[in-house]
Formats: C-alpha cells, structure tokens, sequence
C-alpha cells in the first residue's frame, strides 16, 4: 500500500497529461459530491488524482478509469452524464414543431369552416331586430 501510494505521488508530481483534467473535471469527489476531483481539497480527492495520474502514465486510457471509479464509487461520482442528452432534445424538438403545425392548421381551418357558415346580410335591406327594436321604441311612452 505504501509502495503504491509513492508511486502515485511521484507520478503525480510530474507534468499532468491532457486527458488528466479531462478524467479528473468529470468526476465528483466521493466525500461530499459538491466538486469535482480536479478542483476538490480532500484527502480522498487527491488520493484520486494521483491514482488517475498513474493510471495514465501506465497508459490506461480515459474511459477505462473514469469507468473503474464509477464502478468503485457509484454512478452518483458521475459530474458529467455518459449519454449525450442531444437525441432526446432533437427528438422533443421535433414533436414540438409538429405539435404546433398541428395546432395552427386546426385553427385555420375551423376559421375556414366558421366564415363559411356566417349568415349573409339580409337582402331585403331591413335588419330583423332594427325592426323589433323600432316597434318597442314607439310603445314606449
């Protein structure tokens, strides 16, 4: 254990690597899942960083750790989720768009179907109620 904790320390001191911060950014620290290793002051988080740091020095590639430590610690150590939510978004998306196709030739259509059915003026030239109206005006004292 002593030997392995060495080995990551003096790896750790060495020039980090590019896919270092990328592992380290995408992982809570298991202490309190506020931050992410690459930013966390912990015990535990720097264990980690030296632990990711000779794992990649030994060529272990990004995934494969970021997968073992999630595997080790729950999937909760996830800061950034493995699926991209990109599909889901365009098939919402979409869905919307015809939705509100749907709506609007709904509602151009009934505007449609109720000016069809408007009664036209009356040819004779006399309105109905003006001539009703007209009566109880003259009974009216």
């Amino acid at each position: 254990m002593t030997s392995a904790l060495l080995l990551a320390a003096s790896v750790a001191l060495t020039t980090p690597q590019p896919a270092e911060g990328v592992v380290e950014s995408h992982l809570l620290a298991p202490c309190c899942w506020q931050q992410t290793l690459d930013v966390h002051d912990s015990e535990i988080s720097r264990v980690l960083r030296a632990e990711v740091r000779a794992r990649l020095a030994a060529g272990e590639s990004a995934g494969a750790i970021e997968d073992s430590l999630v595997q080790r610690f729950g999937e909760r150590m996830r800061a950034v989720p493995r699926k991209d939510p990109t599909p889901w978004f365009a098939l919402v998306s979409v869905f919307v768009v015809c939705a509100a196709g749907v709506a609007a030739l709904v509602v151009v259509r009934r505007k449609a179907r109720d000016t069809a059915r408007r009664p036209l003026v009356p040819t004779t030239g006399v309105d109905p109620y003006d001539a009703a109206l007209d009566e109880e005006l003259r009974d009216l004292p």
